[in-house]
């Protein structure tokens, strides 16, 4: 690997340049292909002898100097066959022809990209779990990503305060921030590769029904002391106009003078949504290219876990805190160790993850110095103080907080604007939106019999209104103003097909319905609307003293 580095430092980008293996053709692809992947050479790699017999010391460039090894880009590696392992090359299946290839992977490890090959026990768990991990919440995951926080103006960035190696890592993992790897013109050594999370130490239990389906009980004792704790950064933009500046030229007297009240020039500042908030940390002035100067104010929220947000092990694990349980509370072992974290057995089977009690397993050995019964463990009730009957199994587990929180997505609305056209309310969440209520909820709420509970949220509350109709024509009367007896003018409704106002009535229909009628009436179309009288009974009961 120091090979390696030095050579990368060295020559940097290298220009990718493809050949046809079949036409011989040679395509320049004219770009600097910083992705490249080291294979074995077979043909070059079956006649050196020395090295099938681990002979003499090689270095990275005496190896790329006698062709054994070579950097594959992507687009070459279209055109190559390559073994996985060298024992592919070596041994034959019965019955089918010898497979020729040309290009052999240095190590199996190498297959996996580094997101998924950073986590241990891979091989143990379902396909789908190892994506999950691999796609999603590695990407997801708050760590410290960036070694120089305080100079940065990220849009949003997330630290973890604390984080940590897991216990188990692999031999991709050991390769990141390796002891002894040059970086760096001063040729410093690096920090270690730092994982985005936290080993926590999780019991499998049932505790008082907090842990059914995805969600897990947390110590709140160890939220307090400040595991899984994150700072959020997002910074605001606004360019400031300097048109008076560059108009003319500064005078002595136009220096602002501190103490001395002076007249602002426009408003450049952003407004925050409701849903945002913060502390200032810093505030940069600077310029683009195009000499237009903007000023950025990062803000600053320190967040620790709450109910809803959410966590994932490295094994696509997923779930949501749904207790924060005193210490006091939980069950302790008879060294004093109270879990962090209390996860539902019945998490395991249904998404086939039993690498997890693996990692539990074996990290007994690493944490307290013996396996305790396979990891089963006796503890002392917190609540009656008297010893568990059953045996629980605990032990230490590298979990991950996700970027997913419930304060961005928690949502609520007494009131608020509605839409000009429909009357109803607006989706936005940072303008003060309604809640959607969609056809599954509506069957939720049928099938409940909670009738007044659905005309209340799909009418009531959204778009109720009113229009007038004729009992006799069944057509929508309009309101006008009209001359009555005796030439006086009087407005309200009135029916211009029965030239009366007499059967005329007040029904309460959703505003959707009322604005689709008056469009279908400016395409020709009248609409008939069938009304009926409804009943109101109020049940009053009287006491006598």
């Amino acid at each position: 690997m120091d090979s390696l580095g030095h050579f990368l430092l060295e020559h940097g980008p290298i220009i990718t340049k493809k050949v046809e293996r079949i036409s011989g053709v040679v395509a320049n692809l004219g770009r600097a292909n910083p992705l490249q992947t080291m294979f074995l050479v077979v043909l070059v790699f079956s006649r050196n002898d020395s090295y099938l017999a681990g002979e003499g010391n090689y270095t990275f460039q005496s190896l790329l100097d006698k062709g054994i090894v070579e950097l594959i880009a992507t687009e070459e590696g279209e055109d190559c066959r390559t073994s996985w392992s060298i024992k592919y090359l070596l041994t034959e299946v019965e019955g089918k022809r010898p497979v020729k290839y040309t290009h052999c992977e240095l190590d199996m490890s190498f297959l996996l990209g580094l997101s998924c090959g950073i986590f241990p026990f891979a091989n143990h768990d379902h396909a789908r779990r190892v994506l999950y991990q691999a796609q999603k919440h590695s990407q997801q995951a708050i760590g410290f990503s960036t070694t120089n926080p305080n100079i940065r103006v990220d849009t949003l960035s997330h630290q973890m305060y604390h984080p940590q190696r897991p216990l188990f890592h692999t031999m991709t993992a050991d390769c990141l921030g390796k002891s002894g790897y040059p970086l760096g013109k001063k040729r410093m050594q690096p920090m270690p590769e730092l994982y985005n999370g936290q080993n926590a130490i999780v019991a499998v239990n049932v505790h008082l029904g907090f842990s059914q389906e995805d969600s897990f009980v947390m110590n709140r004792a160890s939220i307090e002391r400040g595991m899984f704790r994150t700072e959020h950064v997002r910074s605001y933009e606004a360019e400031v106009d300097n048109k008076e500046n560059q108009e003319k030229k500064r005078k002595p007297e136009d220096v602002i003078n501190f103490g001395k009240i002076e007249k602002s020039g426009a408003d450049y500042g952003v407004k925050l949504k409701h849903t945002e908030r913060g502390m200032v940390q810093k505030v940069v002035l600077s310029s683009n290219d195009e000499e237009r100067n903007f000023a950025v104010v990062s803000l600053r929220q320190v967040r620790s876990p709450f109910l809803g947000d959410k966590f994932s092990s490295m094994h696509g694990q997923k779930g949501v805190p749904g207790f924060l349980e005193s210490q006091e509370n939980f069950p302790f072992t008879t060294q004093g160790i109270v879990p962090d974290i209390v996860i539902n057995p019945h998490a395991f089977p249904s998404r086939q993850t039993p690498v997890v009690p693996v990692v539990n397993y074996d990290g007994c050995l690493i944490y307290f110095g013996e396996y305790l019964s396979r990891g089963r463990i006796f503890k002392m009730g917190g609540r009656t103080g008297e010893m568990v009957r059953s045996l629980i199994f605990m032990g230490p587990i590298f979990y991950q907080r996700l970027i997913h929180m419930a304060e961005d997505k928690v949502k609520f609305r007494y009131t608020g604007p509605v839409h000009p056209l429909t009357r109803k309310p607006v989706a936005d969440r940072k303008r003060f939106g309604g809640i959607k209520f969609g056809e599954m909820e509506r069957d939720c709420l049928i099938a409940h019999g909670a009738s007044a509970n659905l005309n209340e949220r799909l009418f009531t509350l959204s778009d109720s209104s009113q229009m007038h109709v004729c009992q006799s024509c069944k057509n929508v009367a309009n309101v006008i103003e009209r001359t009555a007896a005796a030439g006086r003018k009087i407005r309200g409704p009135y029916c211009r097909v029965c030239q009366s106002a007499d059967d005329v009535i007040r029904v309460s229909v959703p505003y959707g319905a009322k604005l689709l009628s008056q469009e279908f009436f400016s395409m020709g179309i009248s609409l008939k609307f069938e009304t009926q009288l409804c009943y109101i009974i109020w049940i009053c009961s009287s006491f006598c003293c």
